[in-house]
């Protein structure tokens, strides 16, 4: 436990410190430090963790596919499960929330604390499929259409497609490159925490009329998310299984708690409309965010991963 707590302290240092810079300060106001992570940072990121490495493209697909697994079997489960939630008149508009879990500036950073540097090109190309899934599932859930435009700017997406062609093409990119794309990358696992820190500490729940709902919504979203995580791994129909560190890294990325994306999407998609169930995913994603590290510390605890 004394090892859990020293790979995690550095994380929610990190949150709170994002948190206390984000209530005295205005450095994570505005979209231009979220932009400049998620179009250079974990582009950068990703693509050196997959070319440093020399990923197999075997293992990059294993990965890619058994997380399509999880979206399908978690958006299966989730819509069964809201269909007998109290209050939920919507079940598209609470299913992106609770589908796609927050692998990025959550998942990446524990499961790099968790199992070291080697378990961050990972953890990255399962997070550019939940983000992936984000702007398809999340934002036609939401606004009623997919918006393709929306799709080809995403650039983790693009980075992935980028070095899985290189790695195909048996390209070696120059030291010099790759040295660069580690530069550009450094900045986004602390920066990622601290905008995740802020984000929820400025979150706004006033409103919500039934607290007990979100509440027990967040609870689902790491539960079942480690579950159907778990499920996907048991009735993978390839050979080989995965490997043990994809299975755990997998595992950890299954029980991360609601994305701040997914409150965004909702303001975005639901102003004006009543039934908008962003003031429960304000709240889903304060408490999924404490449920998800207790479920982590207590399943790495019992040897689960």
């Amino acid at each position: 436990m004394t090892s859990l707590s020293a790979a995690l302290f550095p994380v929610i240092a990190a949150i709170c410190l994002g948190g206390l810079l984000g209530r005295t300060t205005d450095l994570f106001k505005g979209p231009a430090l979220s932009g400049l992570v998620s179009t250079v940072g974990i582009p950068a990121l990703l693509l050196h963790s997959i070319l440093a490495i020399n990923m197999d493209l075997s293992l990059m697909a294993d990965l890619i596919v058994i997380t399509l697994l999880y979206v399908v079997l978690m958006t299966g489960a989730t819509i069964v499960m809201l269909r007998f939630c109290p209050g939920v008149t919507r079940i598209r508009s609470y299913l992106p929330a609770l589908v796609n879990p927050n692998t990025g500036n959550m998942g990446v950073p524990v499961c790099f604390a968790l199992f070291g540097q080697e378990s961050v090109a990972l953890a990255l190309v399962i997070s550019s499929v939940i983000q992936v899934s984000h702007f398809t599932l999340g934002v036609g859930c939401l606004s009623g259409d997919y918006t393709v435009k929306a799709l080809c700017r995403n650039g983790p997406g693009l980075a992935l497609i980028c070095g899985a062609l290189l790695l195909a093409a048996d390209v070696s990119v120059p030291v010099p490159v790759l040295n660069t794309l580690d530069m550009l990358g450094a900045i986004t696992v602390p920066v990622m925490l601290m905008q995740l820190g802020s984000s929820v500490f400025n979150l706004k729940a006033e409103g919500a009329r039934h607290i007990l709902r979100p509440l027990l919504l967040s609870i689902w979203r790491p539960l079942a998310g480690l579950f159907i995580a778990w499920l996907a791994l048991i009735i993978w129909p390839f050979s080989p299984p995965l490997s043990d560190l994809q299975a755990k890294v997998f595992l950890v990325q299954g029980a991360m708690p609601v994305a701040v994306l997914s409150y965004v999407l909702a303001v975005k998609y639901g102003a004006g409309q009543e039934d908008s169930p962003q003031q429960d995913i304000a709240i889903m994603i304060l408490s999924s965010l404490i449920f998800s590290l207790v479920l982590v510390a207590v399943a790495h605890t019992l040897g689960v991963f």
